[in-house]
């Protein structure tokens, strides 16, 4: 993080601790309820995520050429798989000739070839088709035109992103990323390592978790019985970046009556820096790791939350695994807290209590986040 950036963030923090706060000056607002309930805004939703950048994979889950991996994301089963340059080539899983899957799900090492368990049709690692039985069956078969499909991709941050759109294939992730993607690979997250990985569901509109996130209104409260101690009161400073933000969440040990040096201020070690990747994506930067999470909206109520720590290298003994481990049964213990909320409101939405969701000034930028989201939804 820049110099510039660290005493910017110092400056308004001890500004909003010793002055009003905290920040913002927008008006109260509101988020209708049928945008978590609907069916049809869902789906505009859904179709809208094929055509941005999302997070599937740690990138040290494909360590060395030759390693692969199949999953499924957002109802796309995908195989990625580690070249012999280095890079990561991202495909459909899905045979050219009859649609068969080609890799099964799971993950593997050394590739040679996938070969389709249908009619045997096989694929190079590059994704360019191999070979087939009887070819003299296909005589118009364009050898050229028939590999996998590919998606466009990018390592960064210590994960792999797609546009899982197969039209895309030649579109640039990185625009929709930088420069606060940048920033946070600056934040020793050039290289990191996957640990603890997990994915699970949540009875709720993925909208709701990403409100969560965007306020600390609610951390006294609800946070009580973990970390509230840990936090100022009522305090996020909020940057845009595009669609994207940095959120820094102050920690209760910034003192205004003795503050730390301006010069020699870290972010990190006195609040947590959230850096969010519109629309789903978020990095959780704590002062020695950092927490990753992003959600796959999967129905109206419904939400699968797909997690992993970015540790600066793997643990290399029981004592670095049960403090990693630690620390990531604290980041899930308040994480639930969110989520149990999040159904609690989930399963009020359809009531008719409220034909709103009210946001105060200082919870702007959720319903901030909603105007962004409702504008290029209704972009042709």
């Amino acid at each position: 993080m820049k110099q510039s950036t660290r005493c910017d963030l110092y400056d308004r923090a001890l500004t909003a601790l010793t002055g009003e706060r905290p920040e913002g000056d927008e008006q109260a607002s509101s988020v209708p309820v049928s945008r978590y309930l609907s069916e049809h805004h869902f789906e505009q939703e859904r179709n809208l995520l094929l055509r941005r950048p999302i997070p599937v994979a740690p990138a040290s889950e494909l360590a060395a050429a030759g390693d692969w991996l199949s999953l499924d994301c957002h109802d796309t089963p995908l195989l990625l798989v580690r070249q012999p340059d280095g890079t990561v080539r991202a495909f459909l899983n899905v045979c050219r000739h009859r649609g068969a899957r080609v890799a099964p799900a799971g993950r593997g090492q050394g590739a040679r070839a996938f070969v389709c368990p249908y009619h045997a049709w096989t694929y190079k690692p590059d994704g360019d088709l191999k070979g087939l039985p009887r070819d003299f069956g296909f005589p118009c078969l364009d050898r050229s035109r028939s590999g996998l499909r590919q998606l466009a991709v990018s390592e960064r941050a210590g994960m792999i992103w797609l546009i899982l759109d197969p039209d895309r294939a030649d579109q640039d992730i990185d625009p929709y990323l930088d420069p606060l993607m940048t920033e946070l690979e600056a934040l020793d997250l050039t290289n990191p390592q996957g640990f603890a990985s997990r994915s699970y569901l949540v009875k709720a509109n993925w909208k709701l978790l990403v409100d969560g996130s965007f306020e600390a209104y609610h951390f006294k409260i609800a946070h009580r019985n973990t970390i509230a101690h840990m936090f100022t009161d009522n305090l996020q400073i909020i940057d845009e970046f595009d669609l994207n933000r940095r959120l820094f969440l102050l920690k209760a040990n910034f003192d205004p009556a003795s503050p730390p040096s301006r010069d020699r201020f870290q972010p990190r070690d006195h609040g947590n820096i959230i850096y969010y990747f519109f629309p789903n994506t978020t990095f959780l930067v704590q002062p020695d790791h950092t927490q990753f999470s992003t959600l796959e909206p999967l129905a109206p109520g419904l939400t699968r939350v797909h997690e992993t720590t970015l540790l600066p290298q793997g643990p290399d003994s029981d004592k670095a695994r049960n403090y990693w481990q630690a620390n990531v049964d604290l980041y899930r213990r308040t994480l639930a807290e969110d989520y149990d909320l999040a159904e609690s409101i989930q399963s009020g939405l359809a009531s008719g209590a409220n034909e709103a969701l009210t946001f105060g000034t200082f919870e702007y930028s959720a319903p901030r986040f909603h105007r962004q989201l409702q504008q290029l939804l209704e972009q042709p």
